[in-house]
């Protein structure tokens, strides 16, 4: 069963949603067993001790690991954004180096770089978003490096050119792929099970508070159950980095289209008065 349709709701509603969900869960649970466990182990003021350093040794370790996997998938994010931008970048070094080449292969060449970052934007992103790899990418490149490739320097100072092309091609082919192997990079689902067996484990040991006041034992449950549900929410919006609002955006290869023209430097030279 995919849970991956929670990243379609705004982010508003995936996190009250999930802090309402754990409050339900906490309260409703406690509100059910709360006799059973007060008559059945005899709870009293005396055992709030005992129940409080399990409680306090249950918390610590379980804090220390959401932290961990909040930190791991905090630095996910960054290492997606990092690809994004890396990729963006290659693109340009890319872009301004053909624009060095003479025509009309240089035109050419243009055209079929801008066809690319124009597929990043509005067909690979939003299919990223939906844990798809498009492969129209790779034969656009394709075409791209075969035009390369026809291309026949007329001199020194062209071949070098040329070359500094290839190379560029070949650090955008890098940053392509890294791109297309960080779509489906999440926590991997048996952190998950343990994060969720921690928390149901920690709220549940919450029940053995020996509390005179059912209302009052029913509000701190409910308040430990919303903030445990915040911390499930925070981690999960930040992992897999392409998909829900919380997410790495195509701004970086946006910006670039709207800025193409800039990176050619015939674009820019003043004409003649």
């Amino acid at each position: 069963m995919s849970f991956y349709w929670i990243y379609d709701l705004p982010t508003w509603a995936f996190g009250l949603g999930t802090t309402l969900l754990f409050i339900l869960i906490s309260v409703s649970g406690l509100a059910l067993v709360r006799t059973k466990i007060y008559s059945k182990f005899r709870l009293s003021e005396g055992t709030n001790e005992t129940v409080n350093g399990f409680f306090a040794g249950v918390g610590v370790i379980y804090g220390l690991l959401v932290g961990l996997v909040a930190v791991a998938a905090w630095d996910n994010y960054q290492s997606v954004d990092a690809i994004a931008s890396k990729e963006s970048a290659a693109i340009a070094a890319l872009y301004r180096d053909i624009s060095t080449l003479e025509q009309p292969a240089k035109k050419e060449l243009q055209r079929h770089l801008a066809d690319y970052l124009h597929f990043v934007i509005h067909v690979a992103w939003p299919a990223h978003k939906q844990g798809e790899r498009p492969r129209e990418g790779s034969r656009m490149l394709s075409r791209f490096h075969a035009a390369l490739a026809r291309y026949h320097p007329r001199n020194i100072e062209q071949q070098t050119l040329q070359a500094e092309a290839l190379t560029a091609f070949n650090k955008l082919i890098e940053a392509r792929r890294a791109r297309l192997a960080a779509v489906d990079t999440g926590i991997p689902g048996v952190f998950w099970l343990v994060i969720l067996g921690g928390t149901f484990t920690t709220i549940f040991i919450a029940y053995f508070f020996h509390v005179s006041s059912r209302l009052f034992h029913l509000i701190l449950t409910g308040t430990f159950g919303g903030f445990v549900g915040c911390v499930v929410f925070l981690v999960a919006a930040v992992d897999n980095p392409f998909r829900g609002q919380v997410s790495v955006s195509a701004d970086a290869y946006v910006q670039l289209e709207d800025s193409l023209s800039d990176l050619d430097p015939s674009a820019l030279e003043s004409p003649a008065p």
